[in-house]
């Protein structure tokens, strides 16, 4: 009982306790609820969707696109039930309210009417000069832009506000304003306008305008600063209207000034700014007028006097706004300084005037302004850039012009003189520009600090031109406008006029002019007179004359005489001012005793008379003489030009004349009436006073030592000379005495004789061996030659010379010449009775025989035609091969059986026999009646190679009327034509050597060609682009007389990449009727059209035909297209497949080139992906068979190649603004929109290969088609770990991509960022990269203005297809760096869960954030089928410190690590409230294939085979209901022996699915098959699960199947393997067992004979 009591009061005792808590609890629930009660109930009223816009919600042009209205829930959107209406509800609004609002309310308040109904205020700017509280920090800034690396770069200092002196190079100033706490609500009300004005000290030149203001990268509004100093900032409506009242706003604006000079306090240099945050104060230095005063060269000018050697000079300052002290303006010259030299101006600093006293400089300034000085001094140095004055200079010069102030935009010149230095020579040969430089500095008395205030050169060019048009040399007419008139003695006299005419346009005078006149210079061109004729040539001594017309005059004026200086010279040596005769040159070098100085615009010219005796003629042993002499000037010694175009020829004089009459028509008697000597010269006492000369004799006359008007000039004596006539042929003599008459001066006959010279073929004689002596006479020798038998001869041309040589004498006994051949010859051709007419004509070609071992280059015919009465013993025909020297000729060879035969008969037209084998064998001759002889004159190599055939006749051969000789020889051509359209021309020529005749006579020649391509031949017309109905020329081949014209646009298959090639037919015009061509077309191209594009001058009737009986593949196609002469034809071909043909006809078969051939195009688009895809480099070759018209034959192909190489149908471009880190790239892909895959089913696939600082925005990706811009749809795979993007998109469609990613990279910082974009499958040839070498964005701009009191994070869920997954959750820390690690911080960690659209916002009521504050993302548990990603994501929203130009070093410490792997994603900084987002992908588990080969018995070798492989995952075992494909793709020599592939998740993610390997028509292979084809290849299919060793190519998500393609190689069993070894088991446990019953029996039966017994 005890015990009972003692348990009852126990749980009394618990029951009491229990009620106790139970009563606290009640208690504890009683006050919440209470509590709870007490507060305001609030009903939500707002049917709106809370939504804030952020930069997704608009375009590039800043266009709200979003499509929704922004709005976030307040208190107007509760309805608010207070349960004490007196007690006031405070609400979190983040700042004060301001004075604007107070006295906007009060106002409110006052002007309220009793209806409620208030009246609007005039909306003023919210003036922040006057919230002084709202002004946060004002920070003064100093900016230097410089180029470096070729690219503009700003920099920004802060300026120092300790008083030390600045050091900048301008007053240029940057005014930073930050401010805070800006109600939304009173900037609405203010009209969306802040306005400041800047504090007293600044000043802006120019009105700004347009500046922006950002928020996020997204421009929100702009800025205007007026030059009173006004700022106004004006925000744009789309940015008010998403401000919420209880918002607040901070940001920053700067503008860029300059501090006012005249604020700057001149005894200290130092100007003090009140700012809303105090006073600054800033030091400019005590030289601050000489630092920051802006003075600048305007101009920097010459002007060159044209009569004189001064240059006048002038420089033009002017002075900035500011105006500026001390000024030095240094002067220099830095080219062509030894040129000049300074003029008038002293070595002492000299105040200068206002004008200058004839060349001293002088000033032109403002009335009452102090004047500047000068002074003359060394050049400046890197030491010393103003030089001071100097005792003495020493070159190179220069001169300081000092001024002491410049006033506000004041203007002064600096007009000075320099003069030329008297160097004509150097100014005109070495072309030296003289430059001038004037260097401006400022400099405060006392002070080493100079200070570069800009400079200007000016270039003088000194101009001297001379040519053609100024130097000129003439002979000047005489009598009768000869260019000579002659003296008593028979000497010419010319006279020459040569010119000099300076041109105005030249600026520089030429010193100690000279001009010269030379017979003999020897300069290397051939402008001097023969040396043997300069003794009989002088320069006559008073005929120099100089005549001087200057600048602006119109009269010449005559110097002559005393007036002038001239010296003469004899070839080489010393120039004297004594005249001598036989001086070669002379000089005309001053004028009235001064040297000769030509100004521009200035004329003169010089005439001479040059003397010429008539010894010139005997001298040169010549019919004809030329003088020539050259024109030279100078200047000095130093030569300037030279003219030598004008050259005397004298042609008075016939030392030998020889002239032929005409044939006598019949017998002539010749009386003689002088003294005759016979043939020894010896007198002929007979009386015979006369001859007899036959018919058909030629008449000859010879004249001597006469002028070329047949007259005795009586200057020489010729009767020692010898005088020989030769005939050169002995089928003419002399005929009787030949005739010679003498002749004085008067021209009269003085004497008559004759001399003997009958039946000679030559004769010689002196005239003194005719008693001729010691006279001037002049001569004409009359004489006969007669052919010696016409009969016997054919033709012959006989040439008849008349030499002298010996000793010409000057006068009887004066000066002897010595003549050597001086001769005179004229060519009669004699035309026998004896009638023989050779030609020569090309017959035919012959193909060389198939497998021929001679004539292996085929044969040339060739027919010699001989025509006439009949051919005489031993006259002999020549067939030589003619030389290969011409154009496109080429040799031929004769072999020891060319002749092929000599016939004899009447074959009229030659022609009308095709062969050989067609003339008729009786007419044949034979050999008795010629003998054939070879020989190789030419040297052709190589045996049985011969140049020439001779035929000699052995006995005469007679001809009927119309009966001719044909000799028949056939050629070898050396080569063929190899190349299309090459013409190779063979020739071969004919002599003829008849009886007597010294050597052959060419009679003609005949030609035969043959043509590459005879029969067909194929060429690359051109290849072009086609896109959007517009033609791109690619390259030309054959079409380049307006390509694009030879294309029939319309019948083209569309946009793409085309070849375009043409087959010739009958090129040489052999072909006869119809043929047909086969056309092949190449892999990787497919057929457009075909058609005849050209028909040759006689092939107009040419056409295609229609072809019968070829089966159903063999499709017709016409087309009718204009040809290339504007006819319109119809062309009928037919395609199957990768073959086409084409029936043409009919042809003439006459030889002749082009002219009955037709050219069929054929045009073919590229199809072959790896040129398209892969930007390979491929030729493709169009081949054509000429075959048969039935097709049975094949005759002769022929083929041209197209090389397709750099062609890609992929682009990528950007746009990137300035102020964002954003760039928005667009990927052109297959803009032709052609089908580039064989298999129907599979789809292209773009691989965008992303450099590691860029971060892809995977909700930016778009697809539209590029002809209809309709979406595409396209899969997209994303590898963030290599960050890699893969696009697939339908084959055959154009396709646009545009998506955006933002670059890692810090602000104002470079970077190089490259995409390269390519095809899947086929490398990066094809692809292209799109590379920014130097990126960088300001976020700030001219401002900014944020509304974040707390900065808001987004997580997006991505798997690796781009799609937002939700129910992934994440946990996220508040972080700390302490030592280079990242520590949690004691406050408590959040878990979120990403929602249906894959984000997450981080609640700020739940998890406040700050600014420079790192956190933790870090997912914790995934979706399902996904593989989760525990790598924590660190990420800061940074901001500047309160100065608003730099981040906290505690910052700077996180962006290193983030920034110090680029690659590295986990790691973010984000710089605007937009970027405050961290991307999480997800790769799906799927199902995995593992691709590997077996290649031996043994199993070891695992070697890939090339190829593409194929996989499906099917939902049954059986193979039938397929939901997925993939392939692996191995490439030739691909490293990698085991490759992967995965399919997706299925829908089912605890289904299992069946992974088959697809054969080569696209089934599955099933594990039990014993062999399977794949890839043309057959190999056994062996399926492993790697994950679950149980089964084979059963798989759930997650698992990997190993798929083995093992070769078809045959296993043999293995010798003593464990089989055998189990067999031996078994038999011995038998064995063992059969002992044992055995045993047991044999104990039974001695058991059973004991019992017995």
């Amino acid at each position: 009982m005890q015990e009972y009591l003692r348990r009852l009061l126990k749980d009394k005792a618990r029951l009491r306790k229990w009620k106790r808590i139970m009563i606290a609890l009640s208690c504890i629930v009683v006050v919440c609820t209470v509590y709870a009660l007490s507060l305001p109930a609030q009903t939500m009223t707002c049917d709106k969707e809370e939504h804030t816009h952020t930069a997704e919600c608009y375009d590039e042009n800043n266009e709200l696109i979003c499509g929704k209205e922004e709005h976030t829930h307040n208190e107007d959107c509760n309805k608010q039930e207070e349960a004490n209406e007196q007690e006031e509800v405070v609400k979190d609004e983040p700042e004060t309210q301001n004075k604007d609002e107070q006295v906007s309310q009060e106002s409110e308040e006052e002007t309220t009417t009793t209806t409620e109904t208030t009246t609007e205020t005039t909306k003023q700017p919210f003036d922040l000069s006057y919230h002084t509280e709202n002004i946060e920090s004002v920070k003064f800034v100093y900016k230097k832009t410089e180029i470096i690396d070729g690219k503009e770069k700003t920099t920004e200092y802060d300026v120092p506000t300790d008083g030390s002196i600045l050091s900048y190079d301008t007053l240029d100033m940057t005014y930073k304003l930050f401010f805070k706490g800006v109600s939304a609500k009173t900037l609405k009300e203010c009209g969306g306008i802040i306005k400041y004005q800047l504090p007293n000290g600044f000043k802006i030149r120019k009105m700004i305008e347009g500046k922006t203001i950002l928020s996020g990268g997204v421009v929100i509004g702009n800025m205007n600063v007026s030059t009173d100093g006004l700022v106004t900032i004006t925000y744009n409506q789309q940015f008010l209207s998403r401000l919420q009242e209880n918002e607040t706003l901070t940001g920053s604006f700067e503008v860029d000034a300059q501090i006012d000079m005249n604020k700057i306090d001149s005894s200290t240099g130092k100007v003090t700014i009140t700012t809303p945050k105090g006073d600054i104060t800033l030091n400019y230095g005590l030289d601050y007028k000489e630092h920051y005063g802006n003075v600048s060269v305007v101009d920097k000018s010459w002007e060159k006097e044209a009569t004189s050697d001064y240059i006048k000079y002038t420089i033009t300052l002017k002075a900035g706004d500011d105006g500026c002290k001390n000024l030095y303006v240094v002067d220099q010259f830095t080219q062509g300084k030894d040129l000049v030299k300074y003029e008038d101006i002293n070595q002492s600093e000299t105040p200068l005037k206002i004008s200058g006293d004839n060349h001293q400089p002088y000033e032109t300034r403002g009335v009452n302004l102090k004047a500047g000085t000068i002074y003359k001094t060394n050049a400046p140095s890197s030491d010393q850039k103003i030089p001071g004055p100097v005792t003495s200079i020493s070159n190179p010069e220069s001169f300081v012009w000092k001024i002491d102030e410049m006033n506000p935009n004041e203007i002064r010149k600096l007009t000075y003189y320099v003069k030329l230095i008297d160097t004509t020579q150097n100014l005109y040969h070495n072309k030296t520009n003289v430059v001038n430089n004037a260097q401006v500095y400022s400099k405060r008395d006392n002070s080493s600090q100079v200070y570069s205030k800009g400079y200007k050169e000016s270039t003088f060019t000194p101009t001297i031109n001379i040519n053609t048009t100024v130097m000129k040399k003439n002979i000047v007419k005489q009598d009768d406008n000869k260019d000579y008139k002659k003296d008593n003695d028979g000497n010419y006299l010319v006279n020459y006029q040569i010119e000099f005419n300076y041109g105005s346009e030249n600026n520089v005078s030429i010193k100690k002019f000279q001009f010269a006149d030379y017979l003999d210079y020897e300069d290397g061109v051939d402008f001097k007179t023969d040396s043997k004729m300069l003794p009989y040539i002088s320069f006559v001594q008073d005929s120099i004359v100089l005549h001087v017309k200057e600048a602006g005059k119109t009269e010449y004026t005559e110097y002559k005489g005393d007036d002038i200086s001239v010296k003469w010279a004899k070839e080489n040596g010393a120039y004297s001012t004594t005249y001598k005769e036989d001086s070669t040159r002379f000089k005309v070098y001053e004028l009235n005793n001064k040297s000769i100085t030509i100004n521009p615009g200035d004329s003169y010219y010089v005439t001479y008379t040059l003397k010429i005796k008539p010894e010139v003629y005997a001298a040169m042993q010549s019919d004809s003489v030329t003088i020539k002499n050259r024109y030279y000037t100078y200047s000095g010694s130093e030569e300037l030009d030279k003219v030598g175009n004008r050259d005397l020829t004298l042609t008075e004089y016939k030392w030998v004349d020889k002239d032929v009459a005409k044939p006598t028509t019949s017998e002539e008697t010749i009386n003689m009436d002088g003294k005759k000597y016979n043939n020894q010269f010896n007198e002929d006492t007979s009386a015979e006073q006369s001859f007899k000369v036959p018919a058909g004799s030629y008449k000859y006359t010879v004249k001597l030592n006469k002028t070329d008007k047949n007259k005795t000039d009586g200057k020489f004596n010729i009767t020692d000379v010898i005088l020989t006539d030769t005939l050169d042929k002995d089928v003419m003599k002399y005929v009787g005495y030949m005739k010679i008459m003498a002749y004085d001066t008067q021209n009269n006959v003085v004497e008559t004789k004759w001399v003997n010279i009958d039946k000679q073929q030559n004769f010689s004689l002196r005239l003194s061996d005719i008693d001729w002596t010691k006279n001037c006479y002049s001569y004409t020798f009359e004489y006969y030659a007669t052919p010696n038998n016409l009969s016997s001869l054919t033709s012959a041309k006989v040439t008849n010379t008349f030499t002298l040589n010996g000793n010409v004498k000057r006068g009887v006994d004066g000066e002897i010449f010595t003549f050597e051949n001086v001769n005179s010859s004229k060519e009669v051709t004699l035309e026998g009775s004896y009638n023989l007419k050779v030609n020569k004509q090309a017959w035919y070609y012959e193909n060389p025989k198939q497998n021929a071992t001679e004539w292996q280059n085929g044969k040339h015919y060739w027919v010699i035609e001989v025509n006439g009465s009949k051919i005489r013993k031993d006259t002999q025909i020549k067939d030589e091969i003619n030389d290969a020297s011409g154009k496109d000729e080429m040799s031929s060879y004769l072999h020891n059986d060319s002749l092929v035969g000599v016939y004899k008969g009447d074959f009229k037209n030659l022609s009308d026999y095709k062969t050989i084998d067609a003339l008729p064998k009786e007419s044949k001759v034979g050999e008795e009646y010629y003998k054939a002889e070879y020989s190789n004159d030419k040297h052709f190599s190589g045996e049985n190679n011969y140049s020439e055939l001779v035929l000699t006749t052995k006995k005469d051969i007679d001809l009927q009327e119309n009966e001719k000789i044909y000799i028949v020889v056939k050629t070898e051509p050396k080569e063929l034509p190899t190349e299309y359209r090459a013409t190779s021309i063979y020739k071969n020529s004919v002599f003829v050597k008849h009886i007597n005749d010294a050597d052959f006579t060419k009679y003609n020649e005949a030609s035969q060609e043959l043509y590459g391509g005879n029969y067909i031949l194929k060429e690359l017309g051109q290849t072009f682009e086609y896109k959007n109905g517009k033609y791109t020329n690619i390259s030309k081949g054959k079409d380049t007389d307006n390509p694009e014209s030879k294309i029939v646009t319309k019948k083209l298959n569309g946009d793409g990449i085309y070849a375009s090639w043409a087959f010739k037919v009958n090129y040489g015009g052999d072909l006869k009727d119809d043929y047909r061509v086969l056309e092949t077309i190449p892999d990787g191209m497919e057929l457009s059209y075909i058609r005849i594009k050209w028909t040759g001058k006689y092939a107009k009737n040419i056409t295609s035909k229609q072809i019968t009986n070829l089966g159903d593949d063999w499709k017709e196609n016409t087309i009718a297209a204009p040809d290339d002469d504007h006819s319109n034809i119809t062309t009928t071909y037919y395609v199957n497949g990768k073959q086409a043909l084409i029936q043409l006809g009919e042809f003439k078969g006459i030889h002749a080139r082009d002219d009955y051939s037709v050219d069929v195009q054929v045009v073919c688009r590229v199809t072959d992906p790896d040129v398209l895809l892969g930007g390979k480099t491929k030729t493709f070759t169009n081949k054509v068979m000429l075959q048969s018209p039935d097709g049975t034959k094949d005759y002769v192909s022929a083929n041209a190649s197209a090389e397709i190489s750099k062609i890609k149908i992929l682009d990528k471009t950007n746009i990137h603004n300035v102020k964002s880190p954003k760039i928005d790239y667009t990927i052109t892909a297959n803009e032709y929109g052609q089908t580039l895959l064989k298999n129907t089913t599979d789809k292209l696939t773009l691989v965008d290969d992303l450099s590691p600082n860029l971060v892809l925005d995977p909700d930016s990706i778009k697809a539209k088609n590029i002809k209809n811009k309709n979406d595409v749809p396209i899969e997209t795979k994303y590898d963030p770990e290599k960050n890699i993007l893969e696009i697939q998109i339908p084959d055959g469609t154009p396709v646009q991509i545009q998506y955006s990613c933002k670059v890692k990279v810090a602000p104002k910082t470079d970077a190089s960022v490259s995409n390269r974009v390519y095809w899947k499958n086929y490398g990066q040839a094809g692809g292209v990269n799109d590379e920014i070498k130097t990126f960088s964005y300001d976020l700030n701009a001219s401002g900014t203005t944020e509304t974040e009191t707390h900065p808001q994070l987004k997580i997006i869920k991505y798997d690796d297809t781009l799609k937002r997954l939700s129910g992934a959750e994440f946990e996220i820390h508040e972080c700390i760096l302490e030592n280079n690690e990242i520590k949690h911080t004691s406050k408590n960690p959040i878990t979120v869960t990403s929602g249906a659209d894959g984000t997450v916002i981080i609640p700020t009521d739940k998890f406040p954030m700050d600014f420079n504050t790192i956190y933790e993302v870090k997912e914790t548990n995934p979706v399902d089928g996904y593989i989760l990603d525990d790598t924590p994501y660190y990420i800061m929203r940074a901001k500047k410190e309160d100065s608003g130009n730099d981040y906290s070093d505690y910052v700077k410490e996180y962006i290193k690590i983030a920034y110090q792997n680029i690659k590295d994603k986990h790691y973010i900084v984000a710089y605007d409230k937009d970027y405050f987002l961290v991307k999480i992908y997800n790769a799906q588990q799927g199902i995995t294939v593992k691709k590997q080969f077996t290649n031996n018995a043994a199993e070891t070798e695992h070697n890939p085979v090339s190829g593409t492989y194929r996989f499906g995952l099917y939902e049954d075992a059986a193979g039938t209901k397929l939901l997925q494909t993939i392939d692996v793709k191995y490439r030739p020599g691909d490293p990698e022996d085991v490759l992967t592939a995965k399919f997706n998740n299925p829908d089912d993610l605890d289904g299992t699915y069946y992974v088959f390997e697809l054969d080569q028509k696209g089934e599955p292979i099933q594990a039990t098959a014993t062999e399977a084809t794949i890839n043309s290849m057959q190999y056994k299919v062996v399926y492993n699960n790697e994950t679950d060793s149980t089964k084979t190519n059963n798989a759930k998500v997650g698992d990997t199947v190993i798929v083995t393609n093992k070769s078809r190689t045959k296993i043999l069993p293995s010798t003593g393997s464990m089989g055998t070894l189990i067999y031996r088991l078994l038999g011995a446990t038998l064995v063992v067992a059969s002992l044992i019953c055995l045993s047991n029996i044999n104990k039974n039966n001695r058991k059973e004979k004991r019992r017995k017994r």
